[in-house]
């Protein structure tokens, strides 16, 4: 008995004491009308509080006891659901385990199992989704994708799953107003611009595929590799978008264009041999060959200087191409194949003895092309070797790989 239940024992004890001495006499209690109960005045009071507290004790537990089930029920209720619960996630863990190794036959008949269980588990719906899409089975992957956006509209894993659905199925349109939805969800991701912009390259809408595309870089600015691979990708279809305005007769949208492309990456060889063409075909010849000798410099690709060859071929101005021709000799890894391009210049312009000398004081490596020309310079001036020479020229220039633009062609 704690002290706290002795003080008040202690109390109600004088209380009892000190109401007994007040009331020395018996109370009358009418059982009937004709029947009297005398009891001491204290031994009532005792009684009355007694019952009292009898009732309310009672009361009180009868209360707490309905209370008590109630929570014993819910309770009960409860720890099977949890129980439920806990095999419904134990086999949909199994089920996605199954999935990710390629199992994907038995992680559907888990997943199913748990959808028997729990109808609107998302992510089971959203595996099940996936189970289907792997077995080319888009239609039926649809329904359950859909299923899970009637649940959370805003479910972003359904969301690219449906798109995805969509593009095995070709629902382009559909696809491409799913990923604007997921864009507009989080501004902040490249994947939904990513996806988009290749729906619109495979489209070759070139106008469309460019806005996106610069939209994508400032996202990546913390992924450097990627960037710098994105980068290189616009100045590609930017060179793209070019090429269209030159197919609709737009050349100086055209130019303009390929210039962009370059701002977006200087080594965009196809950019530097377009824009170039483009200058050539509206008399800009100055330009045109400014252009290829950057582009030269920029990419070390010999396509550039095969462009301006052909450009001067009717030219006395042949200084500068040359020179660059000579001082790339010196530092270029590809040095055989200079001294073929450089030789077929040479001979182009009469400068036969350069092209001789030239050729007996390098190695072959292509000994066929080689000899060719060295025969073509000892024996210039005859009608047979000219034609030999605009045959072997060709044979030179196609190993640059690229295929020479010989005029004012559109």
């Amino acid at each position: 008995m704690s002290l706290k239940q002795i003080i008040v024992f202690l109390v109600f004890a004088l209380l009892s004491i000190y109401t007994a001495f007040l009331n020395p006499h018996d109370a009358v209690v009418h059982i009937t009308q004709s029947q009297l109960l005398k009891l001491p005045t204290v031994l009532l009071l005792l009684g009355s509080i007694l019952i009292g507290v009898i009732v309310t004790v009672f009361l009180f537990w009868t209360f707490n006891f309905k209370k008590a089930l109630a929570c014993w029920k819910v309770g009960f209720k409860n720890n099977r659901i949890e129980k439920r619960n806990r095999r419904v996630e134990a086999l949909f863990k199994k089920g996605e385990n199954l999935f990710i190794c390629g199992k994907t036959d038995k992680a559907q008949t888990l997943v199913e199992k748990v959808l028997d269980m729990s109808p609107e588990h998302v992510d089971a719906l959203n595996l099940m989704g996936r189970t289907l899409d792997a077995s080319d089975k888009y239609d039926q992957a649809e329904n359950f994708y859909k299923k899970i956006l009637a649940l959370e509209p805003q479910n972003i894993h359904a969301l690219y799953n449906l798109a995805h659905t969509y593009s095995k199925t070709d629902q382009q349109n559909e696809e491409i107003a799913l990923l604007q939805k997921i864009q507009g969800m989080n501004p902040g991701t490249a994947g939904p611009l990513l996806r988009l912009r290749d729906i619109y390259v495979k489209q070759k809408d070139w106008k469309k595929v460019c806005p996106l595309q610069k939209k994508v870089l400032p996202l990546l600015r913390d992924k450097n590799e990627e960037w710098k691979k994105e980068q290189a990708n616009l100045g590609q279809f930017f060179f793209e978008l070019g090429k269209q305005y030159l197919q609709e007769s737009k050349r100086d949208s055209a130019i303009s264009t390929f210039k962009q492309a370059l701002r977006a990456s200087e080594k965009c060889l196809p950019a530097y041999l377009s824009l170039g063409d483009a200058y050539l075909e509206s008399g800009k010849q100055k330009q045109a060959l400014k252009i290829w000798k950057t582009g030269f410099q920029k990419t070390g690709h010999k396509a550039c200087l095969v462009r301006s060859q052909i450009a001067l071929r009717e030219s006395d101005d042949i200084q500068e191409l040359m020179h660059t021709y000579e001082e790339s000799l010196e530092t270029s890894e590809e040095r055989p194949l200079l001294v073929l391009l450089l030789s077929t210049f040479y001979l182009e312009h009469g400068l036969e003895d350069k092209a001789q000398q030239l050729l007996q004081n390098n190695s072959p490596e292509h000994p066929l092309l080689h000899s060719l020309l060295l025969e073509n310079a000892r024996h210039s001036g005859n009608g047979n070797q000219e034609s030999h020479f605009d045959l072997t020229r060709n044979e030179v220039f196609a190993l640059t790989s690229v295929i020479p633009h010989s005029g004012h062609e559109s």
